[in-house]
């Protein structure tokens, strides 16, 4: 497993074994740290050989404002199949009492189809969220033998 720590509020790692980018929110974040931060996580999972498979913990997060939501749907997800080059899966992982907290009407349940440039899910147990990231074709990285 690859990891970097950069930003010190997301930590990032590679599971090459699962074909797996997992980004970990270590604490709540304002809306300029969210938006540094998903830009992040996109670039370091195109330096994982453009891993479309995403798991993101956000228990830590603890509230989501809709302006960044509106972002999230609007301007950052439409770029990921430009960047990846294909269909990217995201499974997020929210804890029990966070689940429905975003009150816009305008989103649509989850699970979740963006066009042709990413599908979403939630899950509150780490075990489904992979499973489902599995389900939709995450495999591992075969190395070559040297």
């Amino acid at each position: 497993m690859t990891t970097s720590a950069y930003p010190d509020y997301l930590d990032l790692s590679y599971r090459p074994d699962l074909g797996i980018v997992t980004a970990r929110w270590k604490r709540p974040v304002v809306s300029p740290e969210l938006r540094t931060g998903y830009e992040e996580i996109l670039r370091y999972a195109a330096s994982c050989l453009e891993c479309r498979y995403w798991l993101i913990d956000s228990r830590r997060r603890v509230e989501v404002d809709a302006r960044d939501v509106h972002w999230l749907t609007t301007t950052f997800y439409p770029t990921l199949r430009d960047h990846l080059h294909g269909h990217v899966f995201l499974a997020f992982l929210a804890a029990p009492y966070q689940l429905g907290h975003v009150q816009d009407d305008t989103l649509p349940s989850l699970p979740h189809t963006h066009g042709n440039y990413c599908s979403l899910n939630q899950f509150t147990d780490e075990g489904d969220a992979v499973q489902w990231l599995l389900a939709q074709g995450a495999q591992p990285v075969i190395q070559a033998a040297t």
